[in-house]
């Protein structure tokens, strides 16, 4: 009376891949779905960069201007100090012009030109 249980185990055997495989695809499940949220997260971030982003080129951009701004005040303002230090020697030579003219009784080289 022996019974052939082959098919039995066969059968069993099918049943342990199909269980095995049902397991393989939850875990897959799980893990394209945490994928996906990692995916979604990730997006998010590069928005918020990307608008980070456009607001410092913009904020260069200003910097830049004010830049060249400051460095033509800087020119004018060099240009402007020159002018000043000119007409202040200019007019620290008329006055030593006069002390030397008053010392020399008013016959300096002013009053002697003027003759």
């Amino acid at each position: 009376m022996d019974k052939d249980f082959s098919g039995f185990r066969d059968e069993q055997d099918s049943i342990r891949r199909l269980i095995n495989i049902e397991r393989e695809l939850r875990y897959m499940k799980e893990v394209m779905l945490s994928l996906m949220d990692k995916q979604d997260r990730l997006k998010m971030e590069n928005t918020v960069l990307k608008l980070r982003l456009v607001e410092s080129e913009k904020v260069s951009a200003i910097n830049l201007g004010l830049k060249e701004e400051i460095q033509e005040i800087k020119k004018q303002d060099k240009a402007t100090c020159q002018n000043y230090e000119n007409s202040l020697r200019s007019l620290q030579d008329k006055v030593q012009d006069g002390i030397v003219d008053r010392i020399e009784g008013g016959l300096g080289e002013n009053k002697l030109k003027g003759l």
